[in-house]
């Protein structure tokens, strides 16, 4: 698996960093994560994330379910 793919691949992508910020806003409102808006180092859009410490999950890839977890410094 690429870097590119694990980083940006099967995210959602948002035009702008205020999409983003709503659509998370939506996610907690609903009783889903805390989720982050953070600018995609790829592309020209923002992906919607965990905040740091928080993300212990499985993420679907076209390869199969990948486990992630963040570490806090």
């Amino acid at each position: 698996m690429t870097e590119y793919e694990i980083a940006c691949l099967g995210k959602t992508r948002f035009t702008t960093r205020r999409y983003a910020k709503a659509s998370a806003s939506r996610i907690r409102r609903n009783g889903g994560p805390n989720l982050r808006p953070y600018e995609c180092g790829y592309w020209d859009h923002w992906h919607l994330g965990h905040r740091p410490g928080e993300a212990t999950y499985l993420r679907d890839t076209p390869h199969g379910p990948v486990h992630v977890q963040e570490l806090t410094q």
